[in-house]
This record gives C-alpha cells, sequence and structure tokens, in this order.
C-alpha cells in the first residue's frame, strides 16, 4: 500500500540578511554579465563606466558574501538562501577578479 505524503512542519524561518545577501548576488552577477554583453557589443572595448560596474560589483559581492556567511551562523533558519547567496556572491567575485586581471594583463 502506498504511503500517503507527508509533510514537514517546523519551526525554521527564512534570515533576512540570507535574503539581502541574495538580492545583492543576483544585482552584482547581473551587473557584470551586462558589463561584458556591452563591452561585446563594442567590440571589446571597455569604457570607464564598465570599470566603474566592476568596482561596484566586487563591493556588492564582498558584503553579500560577509552577510551570507553571517546569516549561516545563526542557528535555527533555513539555510537554503544562506547557500546560494554564497554561490552567488562567490561566482561574480571570480568573475571580477578574472576581469581585472585581464584588464591588467
Amino acid at each position: 500500500m502506498r504511503r500517503p505524503h507527508s509533510y514537514l512542519f517546523n519551526s525554521k524561518k527564512q534570515s533576512t540578511t540570507a535574503g539581502i545577501a541574495c538580492i545583492l548576488g543576483g544585482i552584482s552577477l547581473l551587473s557584470c554579465v551586462l558589463m561584458y554583453d556591452e563591452a561585446y557589443r563594442n567590440g571589446g572595448e571597455a569604457s570607464a563606466n564598465d570599470a566603474a560596474v566592476v568596482i561596484v560589483c566586487l563591493i556588492f559581492s564582498l558584503v553579500g558574501l560577509i552577510l551570507a556567511i553571517l546569516s549561516r551562523r545563526e542557528p535555527d533558519r533555513i539555510y537554503f538562501f544562506s547557500y546560494l547567496g554564497m554561490a552567488l556572491n562567490g561566482v561574480t567575485l571570480v568573475l571580477c577578479f578574472v576581469t581585472m586581471y585581464l584588464g591588467l594583463v
């Protein structure tokens, strides 16, 4: 006989700092992707505005990564958005550092 669907009821809640970290990671990743697209459309020439976008994305990603790590340390929370924030901000940090490194070479 088939077991009926079971539901899991718990008192864990989402962390607001994890949500903020995800939003910062999403904004910075989207901004980096749009900056890459604009530089690609200009034939590989990046302007000073594109460099400013990378710096702002780097700052947003650092703040978001710190918030995601701090939200992971909170007890009795659901950690999905903490891990998602860490992943988004980590990918954005890597993209920013690669962009800066390739700009220096």
